[in-house]
């Protein structure tokens, strides 16, 4: 049983250790963004960390109810048990990233860092959890479904690639909401 969990998880692993440094030269072509936009950089790894820990989440929710028999496989979009859970996420996507926001402007500021206004914080921040996750809530199903028809566990599968994925997702979503917002006046 170990020895297949390695098996299934070990190439998703590599190939995520590869994307992982993609993610990172994406954010690294960000820093005209930090400097125009102060206080995003707070938000990067808080914004990304959850966006990973609530998609995962509801891989492993699809995943174990797919083991389970509550949700049928070739009928996930139709389970109400599906839809509940995509509910679930985008609610906490929004609730957290409001949440996210706020902690990250009041640590910026008692730490007397410049950052932009409390709105546009949570603007960015609750606009790229909504975008982001509705993407990976695709991805997330796409995933599942597809490795559960493949004979693999999905709970071996799902958490390293939206892991990865939801990363460079993530990451792009922020930087074009930032310069689209930017470049409308909204953001100060």
């Amino acid at each position: 049983m170990k020895l297949d969990m390695v098996k299934q998880s070990l190439p998703f692993l590599i190939i995520c250790g590869i994307g992982e440094v993609f993610a990172g030269t994406i954010f690294g072509f960000m820093k005209d963004l930090f400097i125009d936009y102060p206080g995003l950089i707070v938000i990067m790894p808080a914004v990304i960390g959850m966006r990973g820990n609530i998609v995962t989440t509801l891989g492993s929710r699809l995943g174990s109810s797919i083991h389970l028999g509550v949700i049928d496989p070739e009928n996930v979009l139709k389970s109400p048990e599906t839809k509940e859970n995509i509910h679930a996420t985008l609610m906490l996507s929004v609730v957290m990233g409001v949440i996210t926001s706020v902690v990250a402007y009041t640590s910026s500021i008692s730490a007397g860092v410049k950052t932009i206004t409390l709105p546009s914080l949570i603007m960015v921040t609750v606009l790229s959890a909504l975008i982001s996750g509705a993407i990976l809530i695709i991805i997330t199903i796409w995933i599942v479904i597809l490795s559960f028809s493949k004979g693999l566990d999905p709970d071996n599968v799902t958490a390293p690639i939206l892991t990865t994925v939801g990363d460079i997702i993530t990451i792009f979503c922020i930087y074009f909401i930032v310069v689209i917002l930017g470049g409308l006046g909204v953001i100060s």
